[in-house]
């Protein structure tokens, strides 16, 4: 039997097709129809094939019987003695109490070789207690019955069914939920029917066996029809703008494509308006209109426009080929279409807003390899063109919430006959912006550990359609409801995959976290607005039950009740849809032969009470990382649900009407799209340059531009038409104020080079050295554009230094204690606070530079027990974040916190880096750009580290590159083996090239121009007594300086003591707090204030014995002090600022700097000093390694000698 199905199949598709060219019958567009029953109260429940007798269908009467009661739990069966393969079951609603079954045989595949077994109907008009056989109402002309394929029911006027007949071309009606019909033979076929809104008589009919397609209309409720049109594919209801109901029609051409006309007098008159031309196939769904069509290069190209307006481009970011669309949803003005784009691979594609831009509506990639058929395009080897005629993607909404979707994508490479073991799921809270795995619960339904986490590739994998038609599984599908936001119910499988036990899982808020609630298959529904929870043994090839669970706590505890005195096969438990009744209704048959059961089941007396007001309480779905909500708002609003309480176990009712309230919310990036000029990339999405755009700068000044005022600049973000969010992260979004300039400043880059600093002119392309003398060892670097001051760190002098040029060039030691190496330093131009990086001593610190006494205010920030070996630093003073690098052996990492050292987070670790380097910030783009010396690489994401690119990876200009800058446009970095610093496009990596070249010696470098170090803060208009920082969301932190101590609001001295007014400490039992110094006059002052070249203590003491230190063995003390490595000691290199570790190099002259062989990678003797150095990099076969340092002094082979 087997061998011979499959060779009908195919002499059918032969016969089909033998005529014509495949190709051009293949379906282009297809898509989630919308309920053809205005309620979308009908189900389709169909007996398993291998319990099926062999008896023909029977229209007996059936039996009714009164089932067992328990626990005031009410039960009704009704035996149909029927034996039909399928049965329809149609709940019309309305409290109309009325339930329609149809029981039939599905078509067969080749009609004129297969009998087709009349069918029956049975109605109840008591809400499913009994039924009554009306067969006898479907009689045809010679006696025997009508065979009926399907029934309509009207949308608003619910008494009103068609039911058709399309072997005996008949139709059935009726104006009284059945009571009678009155039949009607037809000259036609009534393959389609499908009624008008808003007026009772009023439905058209679609001929799909006329070789001519005539589609036919009536008035009158079936009495007459008049041809409406001829050679019609397809046809939709749409309402106009003017809410007007149309009627469209997509129409065949003798050129083998399709126009879609309309008419405004539902085509009484042949005169009619062609809304598009040449159109390959046709959706309708929502108030959008969807369409293909073929372009001049022969791709197949999909337009949408809303209801009867302008047709729109829909254009993808991607180069596949496109062979066909399907719709899978459309939630307002977004939509999500699954791609075929070979045999086995489909990618899942959301729109931006369907309204469109510029005349297009852009759609970027959601998912890759997301489950899709589409029939006869692809899994061509699979059992899925045996099982499925229409086109389906594995990707499921869940109801009730806006934004959550659950999808299948295909894992395996290399497949045709795909099955469970291919597929994993993944779900995403923000309309397909992000997809991640399926949380899995920590503990089973017994509370035993299930051992699966994500990180271990082992998650949550949720039956969809695909599940559902596999001949292995046929599992039940994903539950969820619009009168229950937040709870899903369905069938999943721990693991790596599809393949696996199956189980019962459960989730409360909407997707996050889920809990096993059973083990095995199981039917499920719900009842009373998620009140109570229902599950039935579902039969597969064993399982017979007489037993219905039910839970009233949302699945913690299950009830075992009796339904039946005999065991059964169960193929569905339904409720009215809406799944607001407490009534259930189960479909079976007896295991020895199949006749069809209804047993109905009504729980509402297992509540002890109904629902009052305490027992409720709001919810909404949210969940943040990072202080950043992954369940995004709806157009800037988040709706909040009144729920009831777990355990209040009490009745809602069918008259509960939920509380829903709605507040603004946040922004985030999805509240955003592009603007003009920019397009949407990457997952998650985000906008850059369109760079086809020439001819149009969006940072440029405009002309009209007057000093004094301020222009617009864009981020690439416009906020979306009617989004009512605020505050949150709006800043990173909306344009910059920036101040027109008062004259013009060119751009410029500043770099050190170890004994000097160098700036190169962008707009000249000219190079110049900063007068900045007596520099050794310059690593780290910044600016204050403001002031027009320049900021080092220099390692051999172990001083952080400033020289402001409108000043007299006077240089400034702003920190000379406590140093051991400077590794990187950024200007928080907003506080006028310099952040600085100690690799040796694992702390970032910070001073302010708008004063010059208390130590600068000195303050730590983060020390080793959060940094291991930092090296690079970048601050946002406008947003509050500072983002750093650690070069870390064990935990590499680039990483975020706020200015003031709280919440610090991991952005990428050692997955992504190895040795970052230098770190940015994009001010415009709000994205940030670090640089790998070992995997050499430029690498990009936004500030919460979503949206990750490989700027460009293993190129010979980025071999080992040390810093990064980017402004505009452009991207520019330095690096070390080819000594030079290059530029090229921040997105694309286009254009790359250098710049400057022969710099040995590169260290930091950043880029400035007019429109950086704009911008306020919260401390903009805030007062701290110490230090104020930028804190995210426009909010500020008070900080105290390093030997302060904060407690409620203030800053208080060691012993709680307040400060004196000159903000030194009264002594406490005449000593000092073992940070800080005590001062000759019995003051305390913080450590960090001694010797800084200020009288903080007022007689001073701290200042005394300054540059008089006792070095450590094996150092060599200056004439000043200072103490330097013995090795430093006649090196020909004046390391002392009075050169007196050179003094005893008797008869040699010195040679300068430029004329010795530096040699970086030399480790100093015996390993010493060693807190000095980190690796640094010696290359093998292309193989970056480290083994000498990367910052280390100096030396040559010239040895001092006495006399």
């Amino acid at each position: 039997m087997y061998r011979i199905f499959l060779l009908l199949i195919f002499f059918q598709y032969f016969v089909t097709n033998s005529s014509a060219d495949t190709e051009r019958h293949i379906k282009t567009l297809y898509g989630n129809d919308d309920p053809l029953l205005g309620s979308g109260n009908s189900v389709q429940i169909h007996a398993d094939e291998d319990v099926l007798n062999e008896e023909t269908s029977g229209n007996h009467r059936q039996k009714r019987a009164a089932g067992p009661t328990t626990d005031g739990i009410t039960t009704k069966i009704n035996h149909l003695n029927d034996t039909h393969k399928q049965l329809m079951v149609h709940w019309v609603g309305e409290k109309s109490k009325v339930v329609i079954c149809l029981a039939r045989d599905p078509a067969p595949i080749i009609p004129s070789f297969t009998t087709v077994n009349p069918s029956a109907v049975y109605i109840s008009y008591d809400d499913g207690d009994t039924y009554q056989n009306m067969t006898d109402s479907f009689k045809l002309d010679n006696g025997s019955y009508a065979t009926l394929e399907k029934f309509y029911n009207h949308p608003k006027y619910n008494t009103h069914f068609v039911f058709t007949d399309i072997r005996h071309n008949m139709m059935y009606l009726t104006t009284d939920h059945g009571k009678s019909f009155k039949s009607v033979k037809l000259d036609f076929t009534p393959s389609d029917v499908s009624f008008h809104e808003l007026q009772p008589s009023t439905f058209v009919v679609l001929d799909k066996n006329d070789s001519n397609q005539k589609f036919w209309i009536t008035e009158d409720f079936g009495k007459s029809f008049r041809l409406g049109h001829e050679f019609v594919k397809s046809f939709y209801w749409m309402k106009d703008s003017s809410d007007n109901q149309q009627l469209l029609l997509q129409r065949f051409e003798p050129n083998g494509l399709s126009n879609i006309i309309f008419s405004r007098n539902l085509f009484r008159s042949r005169a009619s308006h062609i809304y598009t031309t040449n159109v390959k196939d046709f959706f309708f769904k929502g108030d959008y209109l969807f369409t293909t069509k073929v372009n001049a290069k022969g791709d197949t190209e999909l337009y949408v426009s809303y209801k009867l307006g302008k047709q729109l481009l829909c254009v993808f970011n991607s180069v596949q080929k496109f062979r066909s669309y399907y719709i899978v949803d459309v939630t307002g003005s977004r939509a999500f279409v699954a791609v075929s784009h070979s045999d086995v691979l489909s990618n899942l594609y959301v729109s931006e807003n369907l309204g469109g831009n510029d005349g297009e509506v852009r759609f970027t990639m959601s998912l890759e390899n997301v489950f899709a058929f589409f029939p006869n395009l692809t899994w061509h080897d699979s059992w899925l063109h045996h099982i499925s005629e229409d086109a389906f993607a594995d990707v499921y909404k869940v109801e009730g919430l806006s934004g959550i979707y659950i999808a299948s994508k295909v894992i395996s490479k290399s497949i045709s006959n795909v099955g469970p073991q291919d597929l994993a799921s993944v779900i995403t809270f923000d309309h397909g912006a992000t997809w991640r795995p399926i949380q899995p619960p920590a503990f089973d339904v017994e509370n035993q550990s299930t051992g699966c986490l994500i990180r271990d590739n082992c998650s949550l994998h949720l039956s969809q359609k695909f599940s559902q038609l596999h001949p292995e599984t046929r599992t039940v599908t994903i539950l969820s409801s619009k009168s229950a936001p937040g709870i899903i119910l369905a069938t999943g499988v721990l693991g790596k995959n599809l393949k696996g036990h199956h189980g019962v899982y459960i989730s409360l808020d909407a997707g996050l976290t889920w809990r096993q609630t059973l083990r095995e298959l199981y039917f499920f529904n719900m009842g009373d607005h998620s009140g109570i929870l229902t599950t039935v043994k579902y039969y597969k090839s064993k399982g017979e039950t007489r037993h219905i669970l039910y839970s009233i706590d949302e699945g913690e505890n299950w009830n075992k009740t009796v339904f039946h005195n005999e065991e059964m096969r169960l193929y569905g438990l339904m409720t009215e849809p809406g799944e607001n009744s407490t009534v259930f209704t189960m479909f079976g048959s007896l295991p020895e032969a199949h006749q069809w059961i209804i047993v109905k089941v009504d729980f509402k007396n297992v509540f002890n009470k109904t629902c009052a007001e305490s027992d409720y309480k709001m919810w909404s779905p949210s969940r943040t990382e990072e202080n950043r909500s992954y369940i995004p708002c709806v157009l800037g609003q988040q709706t909040t649900y009144q729920r009831r309480m777990p355990h209040s176990l009490c009745l809602n009712g069918l008259d509960y009407v939920r509380l829903v309230s709605k507040e603004t919310c946040d922004c985030d990036v999805l509240d955003f799209e592009c603007d003009f000029g920019f397009v949407r990339v990457g997952n998650p999405p985000h906008c850059i340059f369109d760079k086809t755009m020439t001819i149009y700068d969006p940072y440029k000044v405009p002309p009209t531009c007057k000093a004094g005022q301020f222009y617009n600049r864009t981020k690439g973000y416009r906020k979306i038409a009617g989004n009512v969010c605020m505050g949150g992260f709006e800043s990173h979004y909306l344009p910059d104020q920036v101040p027109c300039p008062f004259q013009e400043v060119d751009d410029f880059i500043l770099f050190a080079q170890k004994e000097r600093l160098s700036l190169y002119n962008l707009k000249s392309k000219s190079l110049e050295e900063l007068p900045v003398k007596n520099l050794k060892n310059v690593i780290a670097t910044d600016f204050d554009m403001s002031t027009n001051c320049v900021y080092w760190a220099d390692i051999a002098w172990d001083t952080i230094g400033r020289q402001c040029f409108e000043s007299g060039s006077k240089v400034e030691i702003l920190v000379s204690t406590d140093l051991a190496s400077i590794e990187g330093m950024a200007f928080d131009w907003i506080s006028k606070t310099l952040y600085f990086v100690d690799g040796v001593r694992a702390k970032i610190e910070l001073i302010r530079t708008d004063i010059n006494h208390s130590g600068r205010m000195r303050r730590t920030i983060l020390d080793s027990k959060t940094l291991s070996k930092p090296r690079g630093i970048a601050l946002h003073p406008q947003h509050g974040y500072m983002f750093w690098t650690d070069w870390s052996a064990e935990n590499p990492s680039v990483n975020r916190a706020n200015l003031d050292g709280s919440n610090n987070i991991t952005l990428f670790g050692k997955d992504k880096v190895d040795w970052p380097n230098g770190i940015t910030i994009d001010y415009i783009a709000n994205r940030i750009y670090w640089v790998d010396a070992r995997r050499d690489y430029i690498g990009s994401s936004d500030l919460h580290g979503d949206g990750f690119v490989k700027i460009v990876s293993e190129v010979e200009v980025v071999s080992h590159p040390f810093a990064i800058a980017v402004f505009k446009h452009d991207m520019y970095w330095d690096d070390w083996k080819r000594n030079s610093i290059f530029t090229a496009d921040k997105d694309t990596f286009r254009g790359a090239e250098v710049i400057v070249k022969q710099l040995t010696g590169l260290m930091d470098l950043k880029v400035f121009a007019h429109g950086l170090q704009i911008g306020t803060n919260a401390c903009t208009n805030t007062t701290c007594p110490y230090i104020c920082v930028g804190m995210p969301k426009n909010k500020y932190a008070c900080l105290c300086p390093d030997g302060l101590v904060a407690k409620n609001d203030k800053c208080l001295c060691p012993g709680d003591a307040e400060p004196l007014a000159n903000l030194t400490c009264p002594s406490v039992e005449k000593s000092c707090g073992a940070d800080h110094f005590a001062c000759g006059n019995g003051l305390c002052v913080p450590k960090g204030w001694k010797c800084d070249g200020e009288d903080d203590c007022g007689d001073n003491s701290d200042e005394a014995h300054c540059g008089k230190e006792t070095c450590p063995p094996s150092f060599f003390i200056c004439g000043d002090g200072k103490c330097l490595p013995h090795y430093w000691k006649c090196d020909y290199d004046t390391d002392c600022a009075d050169g007196s570790d050179e003094m005893t190099a008797r008869g040699r002259t010195a040679p300068t700097a430029s004329s010795l062989a530096r040699t970086a990678g030399v480790s100093p003797p015996n390993g010493s000093v060693t807190e000095r150095m980190t690796a640094g990099i010696t290359r093998t076969r292309g193989i970056a390694t480290p083994t000498a340092p990367r910052h280390v002094k100096a030396m040559n082979s010239i040895v001092c000698r006495g006399p």
